[in-house]
C-alpha cells in the first residue's frame, strides 16, 4: 500500500504494515507516533534507525523530511488511516462498548455469548472459542485493526469491546466511533493515573462522545452526566422512568431471578450469575439486546446457555467445602462479592491482597470490608509491581486491632494454606486475579493462574 491510498496526499512511498510503538517497527513499516501521554515525536528517529519507510505526524520533526509526513490533527486522522489501509472492517459490524469501574467483563463476556460474536477486553481477543492474549484491556488502534479485520473475514456481526478510561487518557483508541456505549457503573478508582474523580469522570464520558447510542444506568449519581454525553440513550434500573424498569430480585447461592417491566409488559428471567451488582449487569444487557432489534423470546431463550465468566463468582469446588474464584479489586467489587456470599455462609476465608504501583487510599478499605466479613483473612500478594508486597499487606491492615488475619506473601502458599484448613462447610473466596495468567513483578509477567494453584492442592 502507499501513503496516498490512506491520506489525501500525492505521496508514492510504499510501506507494508502501519505500528504506532517504535519498539515492534521494521524495515518497510509505516511508522505512527501516536498514543501515551507524553510526546512520541522522541520516537521517530528510532524507527528511522530500523528502515522504516515513512513516519506520519502532526508534530514539527526536522530530520528526514523526505520520509516524515505531517498532518493538521492526527486524533482526527487516525481512525481514517486505519479504516483506509483495513478497508473499513467496521462497515458491517456494530462495535459495542462497555465501560464501567465494575461489570466491564461480565457484561462483555455474557454479551457475546448471546450474540455469537467476538470480544476484546480482559480475557483478550476472544474468537470461534480461541483466546488471544492482549497486553492491555483495551488495546491500541494497531491491534484493535487486526482484531476488527479478523472478525469481518469471521463475518461477524457485532464485536463486544471492553473500553477502560485509561484507552481515552493515554490517547491509545483516538475517537474511535461505537454504534453502542454500556454504562455500568463509577466509583473513585484508579485515581493514581487519573489523579482526579473529575477526569476519570470526563474519560468514561469519551465513549459517549464516540458512539450513536448510551445504554445507561439510571440509578447512577453520575446518569445525568452520561446522558447529556449521549446522542441517542436508554436506561435500566430501579428508578421509574427507566426504559427498563427493575421491579424485584431473588438471589440464591447458584442462581438469581430477576423481575422487570419492558414497554408495559412485566417479565421474569432465572440466570446462573451470582450478586446483585450482576442485576445490573444483565438489565444492561438484556436493554442493549432489544435495541440492536432482538425479540424478549429470543433474549431469554439465548439466557438459557450462558457460560459462567472466567474469574467471575466462579465455584470451582463444592465438595468438602467452597472455592471461589473472583476478580473483585475495587473496594466497591469486593464488599459486593463478600456481602453477597455472606448471606449464605458464615465461614468465609477470603485470600486478598492490592496491586502495586496503584491507587493505595483503596488498600485499607478492602482489607476493613475482607476483615468485616470474613472468618479469616489471609493478606498475600496481587502484582506488587515495584512495590514490597508486605507493605502493601500493612497498608491493607491499617493498624487494625482485628486479629482474624495471616500473613502469607507468597500467593500460592496463601491458598494451599487455606485449602489444607478449610474445615467441612467453610468457604474460600479467592479475590484479586481472577483468570489472570500471571504475575506482575517489577516489570516481568510471572506465569501465574489461581486456577492452577486450586487445582494443584485441591483433594484428591
Amino acid at each position: 500500500m502507499r501513503i496516498k491510498d490512506i491520506l489525501d496526499k500525492d505521496i508514492d512511498i510504499k510501506f507494508n504494515n502501519i505500528v504506532l510503538n517504535s519498539k515492534n517497527a521494521k524495515e518497510g513499516d509505516l511508522f505512527i507516533p501516536y498514543g501515551g501521554v507524553e510526546d512520541r515525536t522522541m520516537y521517530i528517529r528510532d524507527a528511522l534507525s530500523k528502515k522504516c519507510s515513512a513516519v506520519i505526524t502532526d508534530k514539527d520533526y526536522e530530520d528526514d523530511l523526505d520520509k516524515v509526513i505531517k498532518v493538521k490533527n492526527l486524533d482526527k486522522e487516525i481512525i481514517n488511516i486505519f479504516n483506509k489501509y483495513y478497508d473499513y472492517p467496521l462497515k458491517d459490524i456494530k462495535l459495542i462498548g462497555v465501560t464501567g469501574t465494575d461489570g466491564k467483563t461480565t457484561v462483555a463476556n455474557v454479551l457475546s455469548n448471546l450474540l455469537d460474536c467476538p470480544s476484546i477486553g480482559t480475557n483478550g481477543f476472544i474468537i470461534n472459542g480461541k483466546s488471544m492474549p492482549l497486553s492491555n484491556t483495551t488495546p491500541s488502534l494497531d491491534v484493535l485493526y487486526t482484531c476488527f479485520d479478523e472478525a469481518r473475514n469471521n463475518k461477524a456481526n457485532h464485536i463486544v469491546m471492553e473500553t477502560s478510561s485509561e484507552a481515552y487518557l493515554t490517547k491509545r483508541i483516538g475517537a474511535l466511533p461505537y454504534d453502542i456505549a454500556i454504562f455500568t457503573n463509577i466509583t473513585k478508582d484508579h485515581l493514581d493515573k487519573h489523579k482526579t474523580f473529575e477526569n476519570y469522570l470526563n474519560c468514561k464520558l469519551e465513549l459517549f462522545r464516540n458512539s450513536k447510542i448510551g445504554i445507561l444506568n439510571h440509578d447512577s449519581n453520575y446518569y445525568y452526566e452520561f446522558r447529556d454525553a449521549s446522542k441517542e440513550s436508554y436506561s435500566y434500573g430501579y428508578k421509574r422512568g427507566s426504559t427498563l424498569r427493575i421491579i424485584s430480585q431473588r438471589l440464591y447461592f447458584d442462581k438469581s431471578i430477576i423481575n422487570f417491566k419492558y414497554q408495559g409488559k412485566k417479565y421474569k428471567l432465572t440466570y446462573p450469575l451470582l450478586g446483585s451488582f450482576n442485576v445490573y449487569n444483565v438489565a444492561a444487557i438484556i436493554l442493549t439486546m432489544l435495541v440492536l432489534g432482538y425479540n424478549m423470546d429470543e433474549i431469554f431463550a439465548r439466557f438459557k446457555n450462558i457460560k459462567q465468566v472466567n474469574g467471575r463468582m466462579d465455584i470451582v469446588y463444592k465438595d468438602k467445602f467452597y472455592v471461589v474464584i473472583d476478580y473483585a479489586h475495587t473496594t466497591n467489587s469486593t464488599t459486593n462479592v463478600l456481602e453477597f456470599f455472606h448471606k449464605w455462609n458464615k465461614n468465609i476465608i477470603t485470600i486478598v491482597g492490592s496491586a502495586g504501583g496503584r491507587y493505595k487510599e483503596k488498600r485499607k478499605e478492602i482489607g476493613k470490608v475482607a476483615l468485616k466479613y470474613s472468618k479469616l483473612v489471609i493478606f498475600t500478594m496481587d502484582d506488587p509491581r515495584y512495590e514490597d508486597p508486605s507493605n502493601i499487606i500493612n497498608d491493607m491492615l491499617n493498624n487494625t486491632k482485628k486479629t482474624n488475619y495471616e500473613k502469607i506473601v507468597n500467593r500460592e502458599v496463601a491458598i494451599s494454606y487455606a485449602i489444607k484448613n478449610a474445615k467441612p462447610g467453610d468457604l474460600i473466596l479467592i479475590l484479586g486475579k481472577g483468570g489472570d495468567s500471571y504475575m506482575l513483578v517489577e516489570d516481568k509477567k510471572l506465569p501465574f493462574s489461581d486456577y492452577e494453584i486450586v487445582k494443584k492442592y485441591l483433594p484428591k
